[in-house]
C-alpha cells in the first residue's frame, strides 16, 4: 500500500506572489489586460508627444529633456492628459487652431521658468 500523496502548491516561474496557481485566473487576466491598454494607449501616444517636444525644442531653443519636462508641466498645471496638451501644440503649430488661453498661459509659464531658473543650458543634448 502507498502513503498517500501530498498535494504541493507551486507557484510558475517568474509569477509574482500571491498570483500563485491557485490565484483567481480571470483577476490576473483583468490585470494584464488593463496593463496591456496601458501599454497601446502609451505607444499611440509617442509619436504625438515627440513631435510637440520637437516643435518646442525649435521655437524656445530648448533640449528635449527641457521640452518634455515642459510638457509634463504644463499636463500637470492645467490638469490635461500629456497627449492632450502634445496635440493642442501640434494643432497650434501646424496652424488648424490656436492654443486655448489657459493652456498658452501655462505653456509660457514653463518656458519663463525655466528661463529664469537657469536651467537652460544652451547647446547641451537632451
Amino acid at each position: 500500500m502507498r502513503p498517500p500523496q501530498r498535494r504541493v502548491s507551486r507557484r510558475a516561474k517568474g509569477v509574482p506572489t500571491g498570483w500563485s496557481a491557485c490565484d483567481d485566473t480571470s483577476e490576473r487576466t483583468e490585470r494584464l489586460e488593463e496593463e496591456n491598454a496601458q501599454l497601446r494607449y502609451a505607444i499611440k501616444s509617442r509619436p504625438v508627444i515627440d513631435l510637440a517636444r520637437g516643435a518646442l525644442m525649435a521655437g524656445f531653443g530648448c533640449t528635449a529633456r527641457e521640452a518634455w519636462e515642459i510638457l509634463v508641466e504644463v499636463s500637470q498645471n492645467s490638469n490635461v492628459k500629456l497627449r492632450a496638451v502634445a496635440e493642442q501644440v501640434m494643432a497650434a503649430v501646424s496652424g488648424q487652431e490656436s492654443l486655448p488661453p489657459a493652456l498658452e498661459s501655462h505653456l509660457q509659464t514653463a518656458v519663463r521658468r525655466r528661463r529664469l531658473s537657469g536651467e537652460h543650458e544652451p547647446g547641451a543634448d537632451g
